[in-house]
């Protein structure tokens, strides 16, 4: 007798007794979930969040997650700003043991012989303060530290700055500027005059400015991304870009081991960063990494903090390249990032310190991202790249040069994950199914499985091309000795259109001898 086409998972297949018996099954997925975006921050004491331990953000007040002031508050409301709706957690990764603080000062001198309104920036927020005749400095010391404390509005909420401001013990017009936290993360925050560039300090008065300084100690980023566990984190926002955070974050997205790309994880992820410095200090920095799962953001003399950066690069990433999305909404993980602006973060001061295209050409061939400032003072991205910049044998190679090569990839394998595993749950592996016995799986069916989803990546998706050739080059080979079956699969993703070279040629008489111009 012949077998039964149809396969049960539930009902037995000797039954007597007389009865209707149906089992529902779910067929092959339709849906995907969603890209995770981790924020890696830091909190304050007395905050909601614990060292080291991962909670979903949601709709959370940053300011209760993680302290009024804090380096993570400001991080979530940014990454928020950029990815409003998106699967957000967040880790404090606690304090460094013997660190010292970061400190500054802002020092007012002279009486104000006219009014009017002294204005100081702080990590590229306006803290301003009214001015009356004959205002001492003592009260206008006062006054902008009590500013100051105060904090500022962003995206609509009341955020803390990220210092505290105290008057000095001997002079009344010195403001002591002291970082929020421990560590050196506040040593790259700066403290700027003429930003906007309408203040005109009242008549009568000096200010300096000393910059933040003194700040020691980081985290121990390989403790902080093993308290991951086996989450899915395909985005890891952070702050921290040393070469021993990149190292750690090396090691915990390898390729190989037990790496979350190795092929036995398989839970990948991809590392952002923010790196202050000149093209010199940048590019000589870059070239010493070589990475697919790290992207690291250029940046000079940007007023905004670089943990607010980091947040808004996340953010920013996590929600056009969210792994997440269905294949019609795909395409946009294939798109370029460019002119993609990234809210509230500010051009720098001084137009000199801003990458020129020469700068930006030879920052992307070290493996480090860029940012232009629009004309409206907009921080827009120019292009997201990757630190990837050789293969194994040392050689030059541009395929996981950009950021949307590397999610191309993880999408693909993805999608084809979900068509065999949704569509051979529970199969047997045979040469040929002469009788359609369901449940059996053969070398053909499993190939026009494959094709078919390459199809969709293509077609409908967009972000994949040469389906014909893949098709061609498919290689589909059955071991039945290990209950397995081999898979070449020859992609070929969709390139990203950034350069228009354009030879326009003036002719003054067009003719068709010469409009070929050969």
């Amino acid at each position: 007798m012949a077998a039964s086409q149809v396969a049960f998972n539930q009902v037995p297949g000797d039954i007597r007794v007389p009865i209707f018996a149906a089992e529902i099954n779910a067929g092959p997925p339709t849906a995907r979930g969603p890209s995770q975006q981790y924020v890696l921050g830091r909190s304050l004491t007395g905050s909601a969040s614990q060292p080291l331990t991962p909670v979903n953000i949601g709709s959370t007040d940053p300011n209760a997650l993680c302290g009024v002031g804090s380096i993570g508050a400001e991080m979530i409301a940014y990454a928020r700003a950029m990815n409003p709706l998106g699967e957000m957690w967040y880790v404090d990764v606690g304090d460094p043991s013997g660190g010292q603080k970061a400190a500054g000062a802002i020092t007012i001198n002279g009486t104000a012989t006219a009014a009017g309104a002294l204005v100081r920036y702080i990590g590229g927020e306006r803290y301003q303060v009214g001015v009356g005749v004959n205002d001492t400095k003592t009260t206008i010391a006062a006054a902008l530290a009590a500013k100051i404390n105060a904090g500022y509005v962003k995206f609509g909420r009341r955020l803390g700055a990220p210092v505290v401001a105290t008057i000095d013990g001997t002079d009344t017009g010195k403001i002591i500027l002291t970082a929020r936290h421990t560590g050196a993360e506040a040593n790259d925050l700066r403290i700027e005059a003429g930003l906007d560039g309408d203040e005109v300090d009242p008549a009568g008065l000096t200010v300096t400015i000393t910059a933040m300084t003194g700040g020691s100690g980081l985290p121990d980023m390989a403790s902080v991304l093993a308290c991951l566990g086996n989450r899915p984190a395909d985005f890891i926002t952070t702050p921290y870009s040393s070469v021993s955070d990149l190292n750690a974050a090396g090691d915990f997205l390898s390729d190989t081991g037990t790496g979350r790309a190795a092929p036995l994880v398989g839970l990948d992820g991809h590392y952002i960063t923010v790196k202050n410095g000149t093209l010199s200090t940048l590019t000589a920095f870059g070239v010493t990494r070589n990475d697919r799962h790290a992207t690291v953001l250029g940046i000079n003399q940007v007023p905004t903090a670089p943990w607010c950066i980091a947040g808004a690069l996340g953010g920013a990433i996590a929600f056009y390249k969210n792994l997440g999305r269905e294949l019609k909404t795909a395409i946009e993980i294939a798109r370029p990032m460019q002119t993609i602006v990234l809210v509230g973060v500010r051009p720098p001061k001084d137009p000199a310190a801003v990458f020129g295209i020469a700068d930006r050409d030879s920052l992307y061939r070290n493996g480090i991202s860029a940012l232009v400032f629009t004309a409206s003072g907009d921080a827009a991205l120019d292009r997201v790249v990757t630190t990837y910049r050789t293969n194994a044998a040392g050689l030059p190679d541009t395929t996981f040069l950009d950021i949307e090569k590397v999610m191309i990839s993880v999408y693909v394998k993805r999608h084809m994950k979900a068509k065999l595993l949704g569509t051979y749950p529970r199969h047997v592996l045979r040469e040929d199914n002469p009788n359609s016995i369901q449940g059996v799986a053969t070398p053909p069916q499993l190939r026009a499985t494959v094709i078919h989803g390459y199809v969709e990546l293509s077609n409908i998706a967009g972000v994949v091309r040469q389906p014909d050739l893949f098709a061609a080059n498919l290689v589909v080979d059955p071991d039945y000795d290990n209950d397995r079956v081999n898979f070449y699969l020859p992609a070929s993703a969709a390139a990203a259109l950034r350069v228009f070279a354009v030879n326009e040629t003036i002719f003054t008489n067009l003719t068709a001898a010469n409009a070929s111009g050969l």
